[in-house]
């Protein structure tokens, strides 16, 4: 047991390796990156879910029923055969 209490000395004297002082702001750093990516994840969800349920709730009710256009598609009043009374 003496050789064992005689090697935790020597270790325990020996000076602590200098990038242990640099841990801290890299374990920070990493926090407080994971946590933006959380946030920006549930916001991501957020938006989608709100789309889909604009879409659903826009489905379900509509605002007016649909109506054939009494002109044929891309005829407009200013065309030539209209202004010329043809």
């Amino acid at each position: 047991m003496s050789d064992l209490d005689q090697l935790l000395g020597q270790i325990r004297a020996m000076p602590a390796d200098a990038r242990l002082e640099q841990m801290d702001g890299a374990v920070m750093q990493a926090v407080v990156c994971r946590r933006e990516q959380g946030m920006a994840r549930r916001s991501l969800m957020l938006a989608g879910l709100l789309a889909l349920g604009i879409g659903w709730a826009g489905s379900i009710v509509p605002s007016a029923p649909a109506q054939a256009a009494s002109t044929p598609i891309g005829m407009s009043d200013y065309a030539p055969s209209r202004l010329l009374g043809q």
